[in-house]
C-alpha cells in the first residue's frame, strides 16, 4: 500500500508510488552504482529487472496491506529518485528500505531527509517504537545518512532507531 497525500520536507516529497515509474525503476536497477549494495556479498537476482519484472513487482507491493511504500520525489523539480518502504512486523516495529536509483540525486541530502520523514511518518502515523534496516557497511554515505537521522549500529549489517532516539536526534528536526 502507499499514502494517499505527499509528506513533504525541504528537499524532498514522499508521494503515492505508481506503477507508471516502472520504466525508471528498471533505468535505476540497471545502474551498477544503484546495484552494487542492494544484495548480500554473493546474492544476486534470479532474473533481470525487466519492464513486466518491474510491473509485477510494484502491483504486487501496492497490493501488500503489510508493506507501506513511498515514491521520492524532488521537492523542486516533482522528479522521481528514488522509492522507500516501511515493513512493520509485530510489537509496533517495522523494517525500513531506501533506494535513491537516479545518480544525479545521490550525495545531496536526499536520501537523509527522505529517511527521517519516512521515520517520522512511522513514529507519528504508525505509532511505531522502533525501525530497524540492513546496510552493506561499505555503503559509507548511507550509514552517515542513518546515523544523522539517529540510528545505532546493532551488528555489522544492522541499525535501529527507536522513537525516543529519533525524537532527541538533530536531523529529525
Amino acid at each position: 500500500m502507499t499514502i494517499r497525500e505527499p509528506v513533504c520536507g525541504e528537499l524532498v516529497c514522499l508521494c503515492p508510488l505508481r506503477v507508471g515509474a516502472a520504466g525508471e525503476w528498471v533505468r535505476w536497477m540497471q545502474d551498477p552504482d544503484t546495484t552494487r549494495f542492494l544484495y548480500a556479498p554473493g546474492e544476486r537476482p534470479r532474473e533481470p529487472f525487466t519492464l513486466t519484472v518491474a510491473l509485477d513487482w510494484g502491483r504486487r507491493i501496492l497490493a501488500d496491506p503489510h508493506r507501506l511504500v513511498f515514491a521520492i520525489t524532488e521537492r523542486t523539480t516533482g522528479k522521481t529518485v528514488g522509492d522507500a518502504r516501511l515493513v512493520p512486523g509485530g510489537r509496533r516495529r517495522a523494517r525500513f528500505s531506501i533506494v535513491i536509483g537516479e545518480r544525479s540525486a545521490r550525495g545531496r541530502g536526499l536520501g537523509r531527509e527522505a529517511t527521517a520523514l519516512v521515520c517520522a511518518y512511522g513514529f507519528g502515523q504508525l505509532d511505531l517504537e522502533q525501525i530497524d534496516l540492513e546496510v552493506d557497511p561499505r555503503n559509507q554515505p548511507a550509514v552517515r545518512a542513518y546515523m544523522r537521522v539517529g540510528f545505532e549500529r546493532t551488528g555489522r549489517r544492522t541499525m535501529r532507531l527507536t522513537r525516543r532516539r529519533f525524537e532527541q536526534a538533530p536531523a529529525a528536526a
